[in-house]
């Protein structure tokens, strides 16, 4: 292990426990939380999704796992915009009340800061859900902006036109920081065009890699689009045990993880919260992270913002980077603060093995006195020597006894 490494996993440690003290243990008794499991967020088509009936009160373990109260000293996104392109956005959202631009509805024309599906509302609350008494479900930062843009339909449908629209839209509307929770399987020339500009306007785009399986090839992975793009983040999903959520492929084009099961989100209306996973859910956390740089160190641009992202990352065991899991699981803390994050990509060579001297025998006792008695004869000799000198001397300078 690197001493950056050991250093990053004391921080987290720190910050998992501070995380569980602040949001757990000083939580007002009968605030009507349940230490239960929320339900999963369903998937509805001609219906919408209504409030959750479990208000969750425990700090779900990708809060635990990232620890974003140790980077909100520094930074909180403040002043960054992040466009949530998706469902939609619920601005009556808990945790979300006053955080949501009204946004745009690609599809159907108008605002976006409804969100019948609950997904898109689940995704922005990740990035940048205010902390609220009673539960430690909290974005990772809870300063920025949040721009919705709907690119789906009543019917679940998202077709390649819309999601270039809604990127373009997110684009035009200023944002710092882009989140795509889903995508197309084609490399569409408008998509692409779409994503250029966005990269043109100094826009970090992050995007989710594909949870799908192809049709022509069962249990192959498919090929998701923007996150295809080499200028977009790609984001795939880890347990709590570090492994994918979702099988990649190599094209898939994965350069960052973060956490995307078990994750609890924000219900659209209401107190409760959903269960959510999945590469969006990860793609969330990736965006939030972005935007706690882009806050914190206003001057770098959004290439510069991707690296520090890849390069302060827990990489993988043994590599930099794998197919599986890009650079490695996103690090907060250490986006932010690392002064240096080129330093943070370079490994401790391993100490040599000590030196092993040779152990001294124990000194003979004849030999000590062979020694004592040498130099006491030497001793003797240089002093018969320099009387010798000294009376030759005197002679010469003839010396008279007195």
């Amino acid at each position: 292990m690197t001493t950056h490494q050991r250093g990053r996993a004391f921080a987290r440690t720190v910050g998992s426990t501070t995380c569980t003290v602040l949001l757990v243990l000083g939580l007002p008794a009968g605030a009507g939380y349940a230490a239960e499991e929320p339900p999963t967020l369903p998937v509805v088509t001609n219906t919408c999704v209504g409030p959750s009936p479990v208000p969750f009160a425990g700090v779900p373990w990708p809060v635990a796992r990232l620890a974003p109260q140790s980077v909100w000293p520094l930074s909180r996104g403040a002043g960054v915009t992040v466009a949530v392109i998706d469902t939609g956005v619920s601005a009556v959202a808990a945790g979300l009340a006053g955080a949501v631009l009204p946004g745009r509805d690609v599809v159907a024309g108008g605002r976006a800061d409804r969100d019948c599906r609950g997904r898109g509302t689940a995704l922005a609350g990740i990035v940048a859900a205010r902390p609220v008494t009673g539960t430690g479900v909290v974005g990772l930062a809870p300063g920025v902006t949040v721009l919705p843009v709907r690119i789906v339909d009543g019917q679940g449908r998202l077709r390649p036109e819309y999601l270039a629209d809604g990127i373009r839209t997110a684009t035009s509307a200023g944002a710092k920081v882009i989140l795509v929770g889903t995508g197309v399987a084609g490399a569409d020339a408008n998509l692409r065009a779409a994503v250029e500009e966005a990269v043109a306007h100094d826009i970090v785009l992050v995007a989710a890699t594909s949870d799908q399986r192809g049709a022509n090839q069962p249990g192959q992975p498919v090929v998701w689009y923007p996150a295809g793009f080499e200028q977009v983040v790609a984001v795939g999903g880890i347990d709590a045990d570090g492994k994918p959520t979702e099988p990649t492929v190599e094209e898939s084009g994965v350069d960052l993880v973060a956490p995307g099961a078990e994750a609890v989100g924000v219900g659209p209306s209401g107190p409760g919260h959903y269960r959510v996973g999945g590469p969006a859910v990860a793609a969330a956390y990736v965006a939030g992270a972005a935007a706690l740089v882009r806050a914190y160190r206003p001057g770098l641009t959004a290439d510069q913002v991707r690296q520090r992202l890849e390069l302060t990352a827990e990489h993988p065991p043994g590599a930099a980077r794998t197919p599986a899991l890009g650079a490695g699981t996103v690090d907060p803390y250490a986006a932010v603060s690392v002064l240096d994050p080129g330093q943070a990509a370079l490994r401790v060579e391993p100490r040599p093995a000590p030196a092993v001297l040779p152990v001294a025998a124990a000194p003979d006792p004849r030999v000590a006195r062979a020694g004592l008695v040498g130099a006491a004869v030497g001793a003797g000799t240089l002093l018969a020597l320099a009387a010798a000198v000294t009376v030759r001397a005197g002679r010469r300078r003839r010396w008279r006894a007195r």
